[in-house]
């Protein structure tokens, strides 16, 4: 992308009012100027799932891994990241323009055999880590991996449910329930419970 192309895409973003739909813009942005050096971004975490739930849930920042190799190196991510004027770092990792966040992490790492979800912006596609698995790794993190139910990752995974419950979202619900099986997770009680609740709740919200 140009200077004058870049200066355009900026000029979306900070004029956009809609903080989900500004997230989204300038992770099309992002994704494009790696995607021009040969790399592979994929939106994971809360951040995927805020996309997929059209802002129904707000993650604050978008994470964006790699697929595969090559991916860029530190002076790689800086170099490309200060193509955008007035960017700021914060340690290499976390990259702050127009009140938002980007962190740059690293390999993406899920277990769904379906492809990347693809998200269209004006300036850059987004790829977004398959629902399948930004399903599952919220509801592991929120009932399993630490024992208790963590509020902020329970009220994600339940948002996500509703969206694909409900068929807003389109679901592999076999694809989800073998990644929930899997060796990295082993969620399938706290998958099936999740999902009951969210049914019970919609199904309470129609009377």
């Amino acid at each position: 992308m140009t200077a004058d192309e870049i200066a355009a895409a900026l000029s979306l973003v900070r004029e956009e009012t809609d903080l989900n739909s500004k997230s989204l813009l300038l992770a099309g942005l992002v994704s494009e100027l790696f995607r021009e050096r040969g790399f592979e971004p994929v939106v994971v975490g809360g951040s995927a799932i805020e996309f997929y739930t059209d802002g129904a849930y707000m993650s604050g920042d978008t994470d964006i891994c790699w697929t595969g190799w090559p991916q860029p190196t530190h002076e790689e991510r800086a170099e490309i990241m200060h193509q955008l004027p007035g960017i700021k770092s914060h340690g290499g990792r976390s990259w702050g323009i127009e009140g938002l966040w980007i962190d740059l992490l690293g390999e993406v790492d899920y277990r769904s055999h379906k492809a990347f979800s693809r998200f269209e912006t004006p300036h850059g596609e987004v790829r977004l880590i398959p629902v399948e698995d930004a399903l599952v790794e919220r509801v592991y993190s929120a009932r399993k991996w630490v024992n208790r139910c963590d509020e902020k990752d329970n009220d994600c995974a339940k948002k996500l449910m509703a969206a694909v419950v409900s068929g807003r979202l389109p679901i592999d619900w076999d694809e989800a329930n073998r990644v929930a099986a899997c060796s990295k997770y082993n969620c399938v009680q706290e998958f099936d419970a999740v999902k009951a609740e969210v049914e019970a709740e919609l199904e309470k919200s129609k009377s």
